[in-house]
């Protein structure tokens, strides 16, 4: 339902599929080409990581197979194998490079939707690098967003690492802050890693999470 959601808006997400069978896993990790990551998506597992059900750099057929049948019994463990609500295994392409961050709307009692970016990945809990603006924004917006952060050297380019492609996050925060106005029913979003990756290449949506509540009801003058 989430990827729905963020594919009405034009958002890069990286290509997710579920597998029901390891035989299935391989046909897709053949799709997408080696190597490729295999996680297990489930709503009640909002840090994979903690459970080992996130296996990267898979690069063989073998390796995909073995990874399949670690991942479900680790479902099965949590209790996350109802496949009618899109839990089990899914298969990504592996993305090398690029630098993690994170995008997402949080919903504040007085101001309303607020757009917030900053560092991804475990960087987001550690270091707390993370800036807010409600919406709607400006291009302006937009960029003093992206350079408000501590790490913005990360995305210029810093010490033999590549610039990434910023115009390419920031018009995914512009089409971010057009969704937290058009779909009130979001109180929050979540999409962390935002891999952001060199100049040209543009940024892809690795997970994303989405809490719904009652659509938010205009202040009174």
């Amino acid at each position: 339902e989430a990827r729905r959601v963020l594919n009405a808006f034009g958002l890069p997400l990286l290509p997710t599929v579920m597998a029901r069978s390891a035989d299935e896993a391989a046909a897709l990790a053949a799709v997408f080409g080696y190597p490729v990551v295999a996680k297990l998506q489930a709503r009640r597992l909002l840090h994979k990581s903690d459970v080992g059900a996130v296996q990267v750099g898979l690069a063989t057929e073998r390796a995909v197979r073995a990874a399949f049948r670690d991942l479900t019994a680790i479902a099965e463990q949590q209790g996350a194998t109802d496949v009618a609500e899109g839990e089990g295994v899914v298969i990504q392409p592996m993305i090398s490079g690029g630098v993690e961050t994170m995008v997402g709307i949080t919903e504040d009692p007085l101001f309303g939707p607020l757009v917030a970016f900053g560092l991804g990945g475990i960087h987001v809990e550690v270091l707390g690098d993370v800036r807010f603006r409600i919406a709607p924004l400006t291009d302006r917006d937009a960029d003093e967003l992206l350079r408000g952060i501590r790490g913005y050297k990360l995305l210029e380019g810093y010490r033999g690492h590549p610039p990434v492609d910023l115009a390419a996050l920031r018009e995914l925060l512009l089409r971010i802050a057009r969704l937290a106005e058009e779909v009130p029913e979001i109180a929050e979003l979540d999409l962390n890693p935002v891999i952001a990756l060199p100049p040209g290449n543009g940024c892809r949506i690795v997970d994303a999470r989405i809490r719904v509540g009652a659509p938010r009801q205009p202040l009174l003058a």
